[in-house]
């Protein structure tokens, strides 16, 4: 089935790259200006902040086994996975707005009360969308050629996020867009963020066509969410490469939402405008370096074999983070311009980018090779609900990192209204970010070595459902006659 099947054509790749923006703009979007809005402009405690995004996204891990299944399940017009991505995209859309413009007037507690609701209805929008999206990717492509370059679309639109629209919301919100407040410039934010939403979303489940479902010879199990999750739990590759992915966030995100706190406090103490500017040029060079590496990680795993590639990637992670406190040091802005300021941040995220970029592409065809893994063994296709419990490990470690990242700030006693915060807030701040990922990808490291499915394995899995698919399509023929 899969070494015959035809690569797929560019146009799927571009408009299922475009179906990422939804995803990386709720997902990435959130985390870089939640505490900004939240906690620094309107003064909700940062563990507040960081319990009520905690919490929403624990919500999203528990609702993302049921969005799976009836995605896996459903047989419209438009397909298993359209529907529910059409529907995400409007409601993401309508709740990216709210977000960013609470009512105003609102007492700390409302505005506490606000946070908690709107998350709820924000990250189940995403659910609703995300599950099939991905879904959807690992039923399209068949070869590792097309895996590969759908991951890298994937990631690409994921770049292009972190490139062209995350790094200018904080300068958006101290500077004002279109002359507004920093209130004002939030709710622009959030109508421009909704719009982009909306059409992307759509425009993909509308020009993106399903592969329809195939039926293996000998399957008999059924679609039901109990069994979904039986197989899910007890499937060790999916388990280690659900590792995999959930450490990284955990380890790297977890910290990266500490870095708009080091520079207040170290870099430009109390200076909003020239910390707003270091995560805006970081954050686009380490994107723009990804953006590329996503084009050569495809070639570079050929030549060398995906677990080495994987491997070093960890290890410069960690090199990374190791080297973060001669990154945020002080430095006088009268006296130094604002590339030297700007060139040690720039090459942190230039590394952490594009080696973490080569956890992202790499472990997409790791998972649909599960799917062909398990499809072997039941032979039913559930790629919903393997997303949905895949994501039920990320969201978990999402979740962590509002808990965690909020917590190491109100650890700290970061106080966004003094200008030169304490010694011991600069030094908490500091080892925090340096040394608490090193662990997680030290996790990492072990899984990526003892992953069993390799590119021979997977061959013969393929080669194994070919002889499997092959002499159901006679029968189904004839019962069509």
């Amino acid at each position: 089935m899969h070494t015959s099947s035809p690569r797929l054509p560019l146009t799927t790749k571009l408009f299922y790259g475009l179906g990422y923006l939804p995803d990386s703009i709720m997902n990435n979007t959130f985390f870089a200006l939640v505490f900004v809005a939240y906690n620094i402009e309107w003064g909700l405690a940062a563990a507040m902040v960081g319990a009520a995004a905690g919490y929403s996204r624990i919500w999203e891990a528990f609702i993302d086994p049921f969005f799976g299944n009836l995605s896996d399940k459903c047989r419209s017009k438009l397909g298993r996975r359209r529907p529910f991505m059409i529907v995400g995209a409007i409601l993401g859309g309508l709740a990216c707005y709210a977000l960013w413009a609470p009512p105003s007037g609102l007492t700390p507690n409302q505005l506490n009360g606000y946070l908690i609701a709107i998350t709820f209805l924000y990250f189940t929008a995403y659910a609703i969308y995300s599950v099939p999206f991905m879904a959807f990717g690992l039923s399209l492509g068949s070869t590792d050629e097309d895996r590969n370059s759908l991951a890298g679309y994937r990631v690409a639109a994921n770049c292009a996020v972190l490139a062209l629209i995350a790094p200018f919301l904080q300068r958006f919100v101290y500077n004002g867009s279109f002359g507004a407040s920093s209130t004002a410039s939030l709710a622009n934010i959030g109508l421009g963020l909704g719009s982009l939403v909306l059409f992307s979303g759509i425009a993909a489940a509308l020009v993106v066509k399903e592969k329809p479902a195939t039926v293996v010879a000998g399957g008999g199990h059924s679609h039901s969410l109990i069994d979904g999750f039986k197989y899910t739990v007890r499937n060790v590759p999916f388990l280690m490469v659900t590792g995999i992915v959930s450490f990284t966030i955990v380890g790297l995100c977890a910290t990266l939402g500490v870095t708009t706190y080091l520079n207040l406090a170290i870099v430009a103490p109390g200076n909003k405008d020239l910390a707003s500017q270091l995560f805006m040029y970081s954050s686009i060079a380490g994107a723009v370096a990804g953006f590329v590496a996503t084009f050569l990680l495809p070639r570079l795993s050929a030549l060398f074999g995906r677990t080495k590639l994987l491997f070093a990637s960890m290890v410069g992670i960690i090199t990374a983070f190791l080297l973060s406190p001669l990154v945020f040091t002080p430095i006088d802005p009268t006296q130094t311009s604002l590339f030297v300021i700007v060139l040690p941040q720039c090459l942190f995220q230039i590394l952490v980018q594009i080696c973490v970029t080569s956890v992202w592409v790499l472990t997409f065809p790791m998972l649909a090779e599960v799917c062909d893994y398990d499809e072997i063994r039941t032979g039913v296709r559930r790629e919903g609900v393997y997303t949905a419990m895949y994501n039920w490990g990320c969201k978990v470690a999402i979740a962590m990192i509002g808990v965690v990242g909020g917590g190491i700030v109100q650890l700290s006693g970061f106080d966004q209204h003094l200008a030169q915060q304490s010694e011991s807030t600069i030094q908490i701040l500091r080892w925090s970010f340096a040394l608490g990922p090193i662990p997680f990808f030290l996790i990492c490291m072990i899984l990526t070595l003892k992953f069993p499915l390799s590119a021979e394995s997977n061959q013969r899995l393929r080669e194994e459902m070919a002889r499997r698919v092959a002499p159901v399509a006679p029968r189904l023929s004839e019962l069509k006659r």
